[in-house]
Parts: structure tokens; C-alpha cells; sequence
């Protein structure tokens, strides 16, 4: 059990009664099963002050004489996002993209001095979506990896890690990994949990002789997430704050398992690789929002500040 990722999940248990007592008699006709899309009130409550901190940001001129030019000119930054990762990128009831990176990504902007546009793509095609340059960046809980690195620029600004969210009243049968052998196993298509998690696991289980793990990618983290709840699958692997999130909105249908918790990775912003500048860029406003407190603050609003890493560097090393 790795320390970090046992903080960030217990940060966010914190606020748990809070979140429950929120949503508790709300309904919606249109949604007969919520688990696959929790925003609302309970969302409010737990992001409250981000956002606000993000809105007061002034900007950098120091951060602003970095901006490439055509940005620079333009005073817009395009970026895309799949919101359907909570808490870190999703919608609230009016279809507003809310989250932790959408008010890192407002107070990042208003640190070099220029508007946001954002727009919701598929999670498996913003990368390639940079690279031809049609987005500037992404804020799209992307842990860094050797192969992301290799194609696009990548900011780290936050601690992640992986864990396992499965229905309510199932988590008696999973006390580690090796329960979730002979198991389906959902996760979000293009993410590190599918890519390199899943293929672990499964690996794991063959090796010591126990039945295969049967894998269940999904191109949006919402319908894992209905995968569980409608017993398609057994468990779901993501991020430790969407599971911690969602086993608290909703603790009448989903369970985080404790016991199963994978080292932290660390998360970034990405970009197309160019000669750099853009990186530096957001380097240096990430930089910026530690050194005045808004980049704790926005962590705090959602309860993750135990995630924030000391300082943001371009292109971490990290282990494949």
C-alpha cells in the first residue's frame, strides 16, 4: 500500500457524510441510472472554491512574455478535455465542463494572460488530435508515461494512482489483486489502467495459475462505470480520486476497495512537441499558481491536496 495514494484516498473520505446527506432525495427522471453520470449538488459542494480561485488569478507578465506568438495574437488557448472523469474532468446538470482541471486549466490561463476555449473529445483521440495541432493542450487526467512523452510534451502538476471501484455489497470478495482473477475488469479505453494495469493483472493471475482476467475497454470512463453497475463487469480499475469520488456520491452503488491500491503516478498537461516554448510556458504558470497559493487552493477545493507534488517539470522521468 503505497503512503500517497492512502492519503489522497483518505482525504477525499473526509467529506464523505457531507456528499451523502447532499444528494440524498434528489432524483432525475432522465437518468434512471445515475451511476454512470454523478454531478449535481454534491459536485458543488465538493469543488466549491475552486473555481473561485481559479477566477482571481491575475496574469504573470513574466509567465505572458513566454506565450508563442500565435497564441499570443490570437489570446485564446484551444483545449480538450473528455469529461467523464470525475472529479478531475466531467459535467454538471447544465452540461458545464467542470472539475479539478478545468479550474487548473482557467487559473493556468489567466496566469499567462489569454481566454480558454475547451472542447469534449474522445479520451483515445486527443493525443493524436495535439499532434495534428488542432488542439494547443489537454487537460484530460493523463498520467505521464515513456510512450506519451514520445509523441507529445507533457507538465506534471499532481500525484495519481490507481485503484479498484466495484458494486456495493461485492467488496467482501476483493482483499487484493489476485481476487480479481476470473473476473471482467472494465476501464477506460487509452488510459495507463488499460494500457499498462489491465495487461499487468492479467499477466499476474496467468502466471499464478488462476483463472485469466477478462477485459472490458470502454471508449468513456461513464460506461465502466455503468459496466459495474449493471454487472457487466466485476471491477473497474481508475484513478484513486474518481473511484474515492464516486464510492462516496454514490455509496448505494459502488464500493472502493481499500485493500487494492497501485503506486502513484504523476499527471499532466499535454501538448504537441514543437521546439518546447508552449511547455515552458506552462511550466512556468504552474509554477507561478504554487508560489501564491492558488494551486493549493484548487487542490484543496477538491480535496486532493495530497496529491500536489512539489514543483512541475516538463517530461518527468518516469518507469515504463
Amino acid at each position: 500500500m503505497n503512503k500517497n495514494s492512502l492519503l489522497a484516498r483518505g482525504a477525499l473520505i473526509a467529506v464523505s457524510a457531507l456528499l451523502v446527506a447532499t444528494t440524498a432525495g434528489c432524483t432525475n427522471s432522465e437518468t434512471p441510472e445515475p451511476a454512470a453520470n454523478a454531478t449535481g449538488a454534491a459536485a458543488q459542494v465538493l469543488g466549491g472554491g475552486g473555481q473561485q480561485a481559479a477566477m482571481s488569478v491575475k496574469a504573470d507578465p513574466a509567465v505572458a512574455a513566454l506565450l508563442p506568438a500565435g497564441i499570443k495574437a490570437s489570446g485564446t488557448l484551444k483545449l480538450v478535455t473528455d469529461p467523464t472523469y470525475a472529479p478531475i474532468d466531467f459535467t454538471d446538470n447544465t452540461g458545464k465542463i467542470i472539475g479539478l482541471e478545468p479550474d487548473m486549466a482557467l487559473a493556468v490561463a489567466n496566469k499567462m494572460g489569454v481566454k480558454i476555449d475547451i472542447t469534449k473529445g474522445d479520451f483515445n483521440g486527443i493525443l493524436a488530435g495535439l499532434e495534428s495541432k488542432r488542439y494547443d493542450a489537454s487537460w484530460a487526467a493523463f498520467s505521464i508515461t515513456p510512450e506519451r512523452t514520445a509523441v507529445v510534451d507533457m507538465v506534471s502538476y499532481m500525484n495519481s494512482g490507481t485503484s479498484v471501484l466495484v458494486k456495493k455489497g461485492t467488496e467482501g470478495n476483493f482483499h487484493g489483486t489476485m481476487d480479481l482473477c476470473g473476473k471482467t475488469v472494465t476501464a477506460q479505453t487509452g488510459t495507463t489502467q488499460a494500457l499498462t494495469g489491465l495487461p499487468v493483472l492479467e499477466k499476474a493471475c496467468t502466471d499464478a495459475g488462476k483463472a485469466a482476467i477478462t477485459p472490458l475497454l470502454l471508449p468513456q470512463q461513464d460506461s465502466a462505470n455503468q459496466a459495474v453497475a449493471s454487472n457487466r463487469a466485476q471491477a473497474m480499475l481508475a484513478d484513486n480520486a474518481l473511484t474515492a469520488y464516486y464510492s462516496q456520491i454514490q455509496p448505494e452503488a459502488f464500493a472502493q476497495v481499500d485493500s487494492i491500491l497501485v503506486d502513484p503516478a504523476l499527471v499532466g498537461v499535454a501538448m504537441a512537441k514543437d521546439d518546447g516554448q508552449l511547455a515552458k510556458v506552462f511550466q512556468a504558470a504552474i509554477s507561478s499558481l504554487m508560489a501564491d497559493g492558488t494551486y493549493t487552493k484548487i487542490l484543496d477545493a477538491w480535496n486532493l491536496g495530497p496529491s500536489a507534488v512539489k514543483s512541475a517539470e516538463i517530461n518527468p522521468a518516469v518507469a515504463g
